[in-house]
C-alpha cells in the first residue's frame, strides 16, 4: 500500500513538471524595456484615436488588458502577468470612404515611426494591415466577409501594445 502511494505522488510530481510555460514574466519585462501596462494604456489608446476613420476619444481604462503574454502547455488561452494591452472596434458594413480614411490614417503612422509588415499570404485583402513601430506597439486593420452568402463586411481595427508588467 505505501508503494502505491509513493508511486502516485510519484505520478503527481512528474505530472506537474510537464506543465511547460512560455514566454515573458514581469521580471523580463521590467529588466528589459520596463514598460508597465499602466504606462502602455494611454498609448494605445492614442495610437486607436489616430487611426479610427472618425473622431473619438478613448479613455485610456477601457483598453482590454486580459491576454496575457505566456502560455501554458495545458491551456488554450495565453496568461499573464505581463499583459499585452490592446483596443479594438468593429463597423459593419462600411461605406468605401471609411475604409479609405482608414487606410490613410494607417499609412499616416509611418510619420510616427510605424513601418507595414509585409503580409506572408499573397491572397491576402489589400486592406487587410499591420504595422508595428520599434517599440514593439502596433496598429491594423482586417476586413472579413461573414454570413451565409459572405454579403455582411466587418472592418475591424486595432492597437495593442507589447508585452508590459503589471
Amino acid at each position: 500500500m505505501r508503494l502505491i502511494a509513493v508511486l502516485a505522488v510519484s505520478l503527481v510530481l512528474a505530472g506537474c513538471s510537464l506543465v511547460e510555460e512560455h514566454g515573458p514574466t514581469n521580471e523580463d519585462i521590467m529588466r528589459r524595456s520596463g514598460l508597465t501596462v499602466a504606462q502602455s494604456k494611454p498609448i494605445v489608446a492614442e495610437n486607436f484615436e489616430l487611426i479610427w476613420p472618425e473622431e473619438l476619444s478613448i479613455d485610456p481604462a477601457a483598453v482590454d488588458t486580459s491576454t496575457g503574454c505566456r502560455s501554458r502547455m495545458d491551456s488554450i488561452s495565453m496568461d499573464g502577468p505581463p499583459w499585452r494591452p490592446r483596443y479594438q472596434r468593429e463597423q459593419v458594413d462600411p461605406p468605401q470612404e471609411f475604409i479609405d480614411r482608414a487606410m490613410a490614417n494607417l499609412e499616416a503612422m509611418t510619420a510616427r515611426g510605424f513601418t507595414l509588415v509585409p503580409s506572408q499570404n499573397p491572397d491576402a485583402d489589400p486592406v487587410s494591415r499591420y504595422y508595428r513601430d520599434a517599440r514593439g506597439f502596433s496598429v491594423s486593420s482586417s476586413r472579413s466577409r461573414v454570413g451565409p452568402d459572405k454579403q455582411e463586411v466587418r472592418f475591424t481595427m486595432a492597437s495593442t501594445s507589447p508585452c508590459a508588467a503589471e
